[in-house]
Parts: C-alpha cells; sequence; structure tokens
C-alpha cells in the first residue's frame, strides 16, 4: 500500500487526529470493504495530475514507512507518484476488476513512500498465507482508457490470500468503487465548471463598465484564457454597426494587422461559423487531422486543411478550439482558443463549456442596455438556484431510505459470523442495496443531463431494429430470473432515425425495465415497432398490473411513484418515464401510454423517421 507521509496534510501540536475530511461516499467503500470483506485496511486514490492522493482510508493496521510508522488515518491525504501504481500493475496478476501482486514479484516493496504493515510473521507457513508486501489492487480507468483512481487493500483479517468466493466479493466492490471514484471526478468536474461560469459571470460585469467590445476583450483576455486554460484567443465579431471586430490576445504570435494572417484564419473560420452556431457545436481543429486532410480529402477538404494549417503555423498552436459566437438563430462570429506545441489537446467537455463563452459574447454584442444584461443574468441565476434547491430537496429524500436502510444492514452484519449462510445472505442484501443506489444515481445523472439546455443529443442515422434486439439480448437473463417472457418483434428492413444511440437506448431500457418490474412471474413483455410513413413507433406492452387512470397523467413528472405494487423488485427513484419523456423531446418526438389496471401497460416512444413524410396517426 503506498503513501508519501512527507506530503500528508499538516497536523498542529496536540491535535493528532486533525486529518482531511474523507470524501464520504468512497470512505463507505472502504470501510465496507474492511468490515464486510475482512481485510486490515482500504484505501481509494483518486489522480492529480502525476500523484495520487488517497482520498478514503479505513483500518486498524498500524505500518511502517522509510519515514516510521503510520497508521491507515493518518495515509489520508498523502499523496505519491502514479508510477508506483504503474509499476505494480506491471508486476500484477490479473484477478478481473482486482489485481494481486505477490510479494515474490514485488521489487518496489522497501521503495520510499510505500506502506509495509506491520507484523510478527516473517516467514510464511503456508504458500497461500498473506505476506507483508503481497497486494491488491484495482485500478479505475475513464471511458478514455486513462488511470484516475486505484482502489488498495491489505492485510485480510484471516491471514489468507483471498480465495475464488472472496475474490469475487472483491471484484464487486472494485466496480461499485469505480463508479463511485468516476462520479466523485464528475462532480468536480462539474464544481469547476460552475467556476469557469463564475469567470463567464465577471466577464458580462466587466463588459458591462466598458465602451466597446475591443475594450471588453483587452479587460477580460487574460481571465478568460486563464479559466479555460488557454494560452491565448482570437475573436472576430460583429460591432453592432454592421462592421467587424478582430481582436487576438498578446503574445499569440498572431498580427491582426497582417493581411495575409488575416486572409488564411477568418476565411477558416469563417467557413465553421455559421455552421457550428446552426448545429449548437463547437469545433476541436488539429494538426494531425488537417494534415491527413489535406493529403486524403477532396479538393475543398484539402483548400481548407491548408488554411487551417497556415493559421496554425501563424499563431504557432498544435491544437484550437474554435467556438461560435451568436444569439438564437443568428450566427454573428467566432472565439478561437489556442494551446502550443506540446499542451494537451482540445476536448469535446472543455468545447461544451466554451460554449458558454461563445453565448455570452453573442448577448454583449446584441444587448445596448447593460443594465438589462445584468439584470437578466441575475434573474437566471435565481431560477436557476431555485430549480437547484428544489433538485437537491428531491434527491436527499429520495436516497435517504436506500442509505438507511444500507447503513441498518451494514450494523446487522456485525453482529453476524463472518462466513456464515446468514453473513452472505446479508453482503448479497447490501450489494443490491448498493446496486439499487447506483441505478437512482444513473437516473439522476441522466436527468440532469437530459434537462440541461445547453446539453444536445449527438445526431446519426439510427436503425432501430438491431438497437432494439440489443436491448432484448442484454434484458433476457433478468427476465429469465423473474420468470417473464420477452419477446421481440422488429422488421427485417431498416427502421433508420436520426437520434442520439445512446439516449434512444436508455430510454428503450427504462421502458423494459419498468415492464419487468410490475408484471407478474409468468407474465409477458413485449417489445415491438410500428412504422408510419413518417414515424417510427417503439412499444413496450406488458400483462402486468397496470396503471389507474387518475395517475396516468403524473407518471411523466419527476420523481412521482404511482400506487401500483412493483412485483418484480423496487420502485426507482421516479425518473424513469420523466427521463423517456425528456429524450422524445429531445428528438421532436413524443410518447405515449395507454394502460388499465390489472391488465397492462403500453408505452411507445414515437420518433420521426430520416425520411419521413406524413404524421404517424
Amino acid at each position: 500500500m503506498t503513501s508519501t507521509p512527507s506530503e500528508g496534510p499538516d497536523v498542529p501540536d496536540g491535535a493528532s487526529e486533525a486529518y482531511p475530511t474523507p470524501d464520504p461516499g468512497l470512505q463507505l467503500i472502504a470501510e465496507g470493504v474492511t468490515e464486510l470483506v475482512g481485510f486490515g485496511a482500504a484505501v481509494i486514490n483518486i489522480r492529480r495530475g502525476d500523484e495520487f492522493e488517497i482520498v478514503a482510508a479505513y483500518g486498524d493496521e498500524t505500518g511502517h514507512t522509510v519515514e516510521g510508522e503510520m497508521t491507515v488515518a493518518e495515509m489520508l491525504g498523502t499523496r505519491f507518484p502514479v508510477s508506483v501504481v504503474t509499476d505494480l500493475l506491471d508486476m500484477s496478476e490479473d484477478w478481473g476488476d482486482i489485481k494481486f501482486v505477490p510479494h515474490e514479484k514485488n521489487t518496489i516493496g522497501e521503495a520510499e513512500g510505500y506502506w509495509v504493515p506491520d507484523t510478527d510473521e516473517d516467514i510464511l507457513k503456508d504458500p497461500q498465507d498473506w505476506h507483508q508486501l503481497d497486494e491488491l489492487l484495482a485500478p479505475f480507468y475513464d471511458e478514455n482508457g486513462e488511470l484516475v483512481g486505484v482502489l488498495s487493500i491489505d492485510r485480510p483479517t484471516n491471514g489468507r490470500r483471498p480465495g475464488r468466493r472472496q475474490q469475487r466479493i472483491l471484484n464487486r466492490f472494485a466496480r461499485q468503487a469505480r463508479r463511485a471514484v468516476l462520479l466523485t471526478l464528475q462532480r468536480e468536474y462539474l464544481e469547476e465548471r460552475a467556476n469557469n461560469l463564475l469567470e463567464a459571470q465577471s466577464f458580462l460585469r466587466e463588459a458591462n463598465s466598458q465602451l466597446g467590445l475591443t475594450g471588453v476583450l483587452e479587460a477580460t483576455q487574460e481571465a478568460m484564457s486563464r479559466g479555460l486554460d488557454a494560452d491565448g484567443l482570437y475573436v472576430q465579431a460583429q460591432d453592432g454597426e454592421g462592421g467587424s471586430v478582430v481582436y487576438s490576445s498578446p503574445g499569440l504570435g498572431w498580427n491582426a494587422g497582417d493581411s495575409n494572417n488575416v486572409a488564411a484564419g477568418q476565411a477558416y473560420q469563417a467557413h465553421q461559423a455559421t455552421r457550428l452556431w446552426n448545429e449548437g457545436q463547437h469545433a476541436i481543429v488539429n494538426r494531425d487531422l488537417l494534415l491527413h486532410a489535406q493529403h486524403h480529402g477532396d479538393a475543398e477538404r484539402r483548400k481548407f486543411a491548408r488554411i487551417g494549417i497556415e493559421f496554425l503555423d501563424a499563431v504557432g498552436a498544435d491544437s484550437l478550439l474554435v467556438v461560435p459566437i451568436g444569439v438564437e438563430t443568428t450566427a454573428l462570429g467566432h472565439l478561437v482558443l489556442v494551446r502550443g506545441a506540446g499542451r494537451p489537446l482540445w476536448t469535446d467537455a472543455e468545447g461544451r463549456l466554451a460554449m458558454e463563452f461563445g453565448r455570452d459574447f453573442g448577448r454583449i454584442v446584441l444587448t445596448s442596455n447593460a443594465y438589462t444584461q445584468e439584470r437578466d443574468l441575475a434573474q437566471r441565476l435565481a431560477t436557476a438556484d431555485k430549480v437547484h434547491s428544489r433538485l437537491i430537496e428531491s434527491v436527499a429524500q429520495e436516497l435517504h431510505n436506500p442509505l438507511t436502510a444500507l447503513t441498518t444492514g451494514i450494523d446487522a452484519l456485525r453482529h453476524e459470523d463472518r462466513g456464515s449462510t446468514t453473513w452472505f445472505q446479508q453482503v448479497g442484501n447490501l450489494i443490491s442495496r448498493s446496486d439499487q443506489l447506483v441505478a437512482m444515481v444513473d437516473d439522476l445523472l441522466l436527468f440532469s443531463r437530459f434537462s440541461d439546455p445547453a446539453s444536445r443529443p449527438t445526431l446519426t442515422y439510427v436503425d432501430l431494429a438491431p438497437l432494439l434486439r440489443e436491448i432484448f439480448e442484454q434484458r433476457t437473463y433478468e427476465s429469465e430470473k423473474r420468470g417473464i417472457e420477452v419477446s421481440l418483434d422488429v422488421p427485417s428492413h431498416s427502421v433508420e432515425v436520426l437520434c442520439d444511440r445512446s439516449e434512444i437506448k436508455a430510454a428503450v431500457l427504462r421502458l423494459v425495465d419498468n415492464a419487468l418490474v410490475y408484471t407478474h412471474r409468468g407474465g409477458h413483455v413485449r417489445l415491438y415497432i410500428v412504422e408510419s410513413a413518417s414515424e417510427a413507433a417503439i412499444s413496450v406492452t406488458d400483462n402486468g398490473v397496470g396503471i389507474p387512470a387518475a395517475e396516468q397523467l403524473q407518471v411523466f413528472t419527476e420523481f412521482y411513484r404511482g400506487t401500483s405494487q412493483a412485483i418484480g423488485g423496487r420502485k426507482g427513484v421516479g425518473l424513469g418515464l420523466s427521463i423517456v419523456d425528456r429524450v422524445a423531446r429531445r428528438h421532436d418526438g413524443r410518447v405515449t401510454l395507454r394502460s388499465e389496471p390489472g391488465t397492462g401497460t403500453r408505452v411507445s416512444l414515437v420518433l420521426p423517421l430520416a425520411n419521413g413524410a406524413t404524421s404517424f396517426g
């Protein structure tokens, strides 16, 4: 287990327990690994650049490093190089999500910053006995395959290396810990995003005190570049008098008065601006992509690739983020954020954040009354704060009961004999409760995303028939376990719609899951497609408990859960049909519902066909 004491928290004299506050969710997982699975120490680390920081630590073990003795609690807040983990992973044996480093392969056990538990056993009596330099790791990777966190576990209480049953339980905890770490990182990103939006608010206030767009840019370009981690910025926008303003930040390596530079840059960017604004998108321009287009594209693509490379050369950059400026349906210009050679390439997440600035620029360009601008912004912030407060209150209410049940289960488990049948049943119940919480959080994240006007679906042409076959296969195991027959009826020909595939899949999965939850064992659920000339309806029908007529208008309201009994599992957080409804509206579609108590329910997600002509009746 790794820790660097020299970079740990400063503990004043007489306050030896003044450690940093651990992340509550991650701390609960660390406690679960030690108390439920049977280990003396567990820590969870999150990557910070080239280092890992311990953000949760639990256990009553004491170990030693080159700096002296250290308890597990004292490790909280300490940091160590990422290379320590990658070196350990290179030595490890694959146990699924868990990686095991036997002491025979551990060549860094005495390295500085490596925590070794104290033990009186120097010689192993059996090869399966746990050695103090044995190591259990669960690396966590993000969607891009980057190592972002790690769970480190040490000192099994039975003194033995984990067997197959214990390995399976550890793997379940590792998957839960990965979800929690990714959620923590997402929360930190959202906090950073909020801070950047405050920078945007400050930008607007600065704009209110300046005369002209150039003055605004001169006063705020440093804060904007810092907030978006750009090496510089370039702006071309309408000045409100039929002309345009061209501005580049100092040190960019761009001379706005150089006619060749202006021609190259403006020609390339003007080609992008209107299209990007109309599509609600940003553009990431990298040198490698332009070089590829220059050699493999058609004549038009080669032309603009050449202009783009000339612009990159002129500003001394390898990566550009092009953000359109506009208001409503009107494109007013573009903002270009620059990163030089050796800097990280721009990401889509950063592009979505920068789109906020494009909208703010558009408002500045068109708004002649600065006080009205501030008042409108204040009203938006006040409305967002009210929505935020209501959402927090609702989420707290919905999560309180399962969290209480989880805590009660953990407490009850302490009184059971470890390894007994009741003990394993309790562990299974706790894992089920944990899965329920994860499902709730997933619904909340989707609901938040689909409710954000700035979040737009990524539209591609999707054939619905293969998508429904994929969903059918994913829910086969669950339906068989519940004793419910699920049938699929899709046409052999293509049923193509323009949509965000992941969003449509998420919506249909929730319809199928709802049907399984409210259908008796031995019942039947049908998933099928009905077409008209212009629309396709994805329908899910069941012969379950049905929905009372008085409740059918309310089931699409967020956090609403009806009175019908959940037959095949617990009720969710009350967001399933709300998510389906929002997905439908984001795709210019709609949701229809027909239900009869005691007979069953049919819910249909109706979407426009890619080349539809008339309305679906």
